[in-house]
């Protein structure tokens, strides 16, 4: 009784330490239990041990990651390795450490990259790798330095469209953009502004380096028209575009510049909204122009007015007004209101500036949360009008 009893005990279910010594041949039996007892053991104490180092180090697997990636040079994703494990641990300095050393030899690559770009002339890949330099080390002097040069610019409007004579053409399209093309100050370098269908706006972003305040009235009109895509299906993998052109004002060439674009730039922000409800009630001329390409004028800048001076005196193809925000580093280029249809008598489209006063477009777009900080100026607001204003124009 007793012997069975000693038995049931050494097998007991989940005691891992005793070996199953009821069947076992006695010799047997006494040599292998101590040796069995002591490999179970230490195997228990092992899986314990690494149990509770997993428990402990479970969330610095991303840092430890981030070690290894960091020997092999891999800095990109290093820095995302560090990232995540400081979002686990955000109170770790060592995991902040890490990160920050990282960071700052991607932010030395990532400015090394922006002058290649730069020296290239590719403006928008080299602005976004400064902005990635300074954001990785915002104390790396050079880069701090740099980031002054450079000049944020929006340009907009609203355009109104009567299509009644396109239609045939642009319903056989498998997509169409109505698109205003624009001039900038950068040779050879357009913007395509998309419209909204439901409400005539457009807008475009442009970058200028280390340009003076006077560079911003190079801005015109290049063309209106509407960017169609054909052969878009399921089983058609090649398309083409088409941009059919309405308007074509091409580049306007600029004679004469007279004057300079004089603000204060530390004079206190102002919201654009503050300006736009003092705007004196104005007429432009009902009837419209078919624009020639390449139309030539010259502007003379006299205090907050920019005087245009053309054959026909009109300035169509200029922007309405500038906002200027030099310590903001941004600027406001504002060409208002157009009109474009189709003149069956003439055969032509027609293209014409529309009044502010009665309906202001700016209304609307003023609410766009992503556009907000473009939305100020320092200083006086810049006006284009006619040199010689036709009877009835504002």
């Amino acid at each position: 009784m007793m012997r069975s009893t000693v038995s049931a005990r050494l097998c007991a279910p989940g005691d891992f330490r005793r070996p199953p010594l009821r069947f076992w041949p006695a010799p047997l039996r006494f040599w292998l239990a101590p040796v069995w007892r002591v490999l179970a053991g230490r195997f228990l104490t092992g899986l314990l041990l690494a149990g509770l180092s997993l428990a402990l180090t479970g969330c610095n697997i991303n840092f430890l990651e981030g070690e290894r990636l960091e020997r092999e040079k891999r800095w990109e994703e290093a820095a995302n390795a560090y990232h995540l494990a400081l979002i686990d641990n955000p109170g770790d300095d060592i995991v902040k450490q890490s990160f920050d050393r990282v960071n700052k030899v991607l932010a030395r690559e990532n400015f090394q990259r922006y002058k290649v770009f730069l020296a290239k002339k590719s403006f928008r890949k080299a602005f976004h790798r400064l902005v990635d330099a300074t954001r990785q080390d915002p104390l790396l002097a050079p880069a701090r330095v740099e980031m002054t040069k450079w000049e944020r610019v929006l340009v907009a409007g609203q355009l109104k469209l009567v299509l009644e004579s396109a239609q045939s053409r642009l319903a056989l399209a498998d997509q169409v953009d109505m698109i205003v093309r624009i001039n900038t100050p950068n040779p050879g370098k357009t913007i395509d502004a998309v419209v909204d269908i439901e409400t005539g706006n457009f807008f475009g972003e442009d970058l200028l380096y280390d340009r003076p305040s006077d560079i911003m009235v190079f801005y015109s009109i290049n063309s209106v028209g509407a960017s169609m895509l054909f052969g878009r299906s399921r089983i058609k993998k090649f398309t083409s575009r088409e941009y059919r052109r309405f308007i074509r004002f091409r580049t306007p060439i600029l004679d004469e510049l007279k004057g300079k674009i004089r603000i204060d730039p530390y004079q206190e922000a102002r919201p654009i909204w503050s300006h736009r409800k003092t705007l004196p009630p104005e007429s432009w001329p009902a009837d419209g122009v078919a624009p020639k390409m390449n139309p030539r004028y010259s502007l003379k800048i006299v205090g907050r007015r920019i005087l245009v001076s053309s054959k026909n005196q009109r300035a169509d193809f200029t922007p309405r007004f500038l906002y200027l925000n030099k310590k903001g580093r941004r600027a406001f280029v504002d060409f208002g209101r157009y009109e474009t249809r189709y003149d069956a008598s003439r055969r032509r489209w027609i293209f014409r500036r529309l009044s502010l006063s009665e309906s202001d477009y700016f209304t609307i777009f003023s609410r766009n949360i992503a556009l907000q900080p473009y939305f100020f100026y320092r200083g006086d607001v810049f006006v284009f009008e006619s040199a010689r204003k036709t009877p009835g124009e504002g």
